[in-house]
């Protein structure tokens, strides 16, 4: 018995050590990004080779949100933050992210964009020109992620950064770079097919956040929120005269977004409210649909 038991016990030990082995092979480096679509991008190029962590959970503000304790905690494992750019949740926090974290590289998806920036304080008046939103922005617009022109900027500074970090998976990264090019220039087609016959229409939303889409593809935006702000009547009553002179029938509105204002303009212009998520997790299916709304609300007299 003795014997038998010397000989089974390395068998055991390991057999008994595999497990934790095993998890350890399969534990990936962590990268945090702050909304849903950059999840999408950093997944298309990285595939299984990274775990993405997101701090702007669905349903959630990028204006408003604050981040959890156990998420402020969570971000000390990422090695790289993919910053959007501009948007309220990283001004607030991302001193605080980087003393969270000082290791932690930051990687600011703006970098290259062709940014919107502020309208002069006369633009309020000006539905022309590049006043795409119909009011002026009290800061650069933040939303480069809805237009797949913008996002092919991003794809590319995910894809060099991640090439540089992983060299030895230069092959799995860079044909996954590719195809996600592909699947966005094809968007980027799609987008210039059905909306190109609409150049220069007008479409109203609460919260100004089509106004890439609106730049890039020739379509004018106008906001009913003002400078982050709820309107005021006389504001509401000036969107309604627009709304009625261009026979606009129906109004945006972010699923993030309280619904109210949008439906007292509404009720007035005797339109509808449409729901649409620039915040979709499946970011190329959440683009394909605002289009397809845009287009179905012509059909109603826009």
């Amino acid at each position: 018995m003795k014997k038998f038991f010397i000989l089974i016990l390395p068998v055991v030990l390991l057999f008994g050590c595999k497990p934790s082995q095993t998890k350890q092979e399969l534990k990936k480096d962590v990268v945090t990004v702050s909304i849903l679509p950059q999840q999408y991008f950093v997944n298309k190029i990285a595939g299984e080779l990274l775990e993405v962590n997101v701090m702007i959970p669905p349903g959630a503000s990028p204006v408003t949100y604050e981040p959890t304790p156990k998420q402020m905690q969570e971000l000390s494992k990422s090695f790289a933050y993919f910053r959007i750019g501009h948007i309220e949740f990283e001004k607030s926090w991302m001193k605080n992210f980087k003393n969270m974290n000082p290791d932690m590289q930051i990687i600011n998806l703006s970098a290259e964009a062709e940014l919107i920036e502020p309208e002069p304080e006369d633009g309020h008046e000006s539905h022309e020109g590049h006043n795409h939103d119909g009011h002026h922005h009290h800061g650069i617009d933040p939303h480069i992620w809805t237009s797949p022109k913008e996002v092919r900027k991003q794809a590319k500074l995910i894809y060099e950064f991640l090439l540089r970090e992983l060299p030895g998976q230069k092959d799995i990264l860079e044909n996954n770079y590719n195809q996600f090019v592909l699947e966005i220039d094809s968007l980027d087609n799609y987008l210039n097919m059905v909306l190109t016959p609409y150049k220069g229409k007008k479409f109203l939303i609460f919260h100004p956040a089509l106004s890439y889409i609106a730049r890039d593809y020739g379509l004018e935006q106008i906001s009913i929120e003002i400078d982050g702000k709820e309107p005021t009547p006389a504001n509401i009553q000036e969107i309604i005269s627009i709304a009625k002179k261009e026979q606009i029938k129906i109004v945006f509105v972010q699923k993030q977004f309280s619904t109210h204002n949008a439906e007292v303009i509404a009720n007035e212009i005797k339109g509808t409210v449409v729901q649409i998520d620039p915040l979709d997790p499946d970011w190329a299916a959440g683009v394909r649909n605002i289009a397809d709304q845009i287009v179905k609300s012509n059909s109603t007299g826009l």
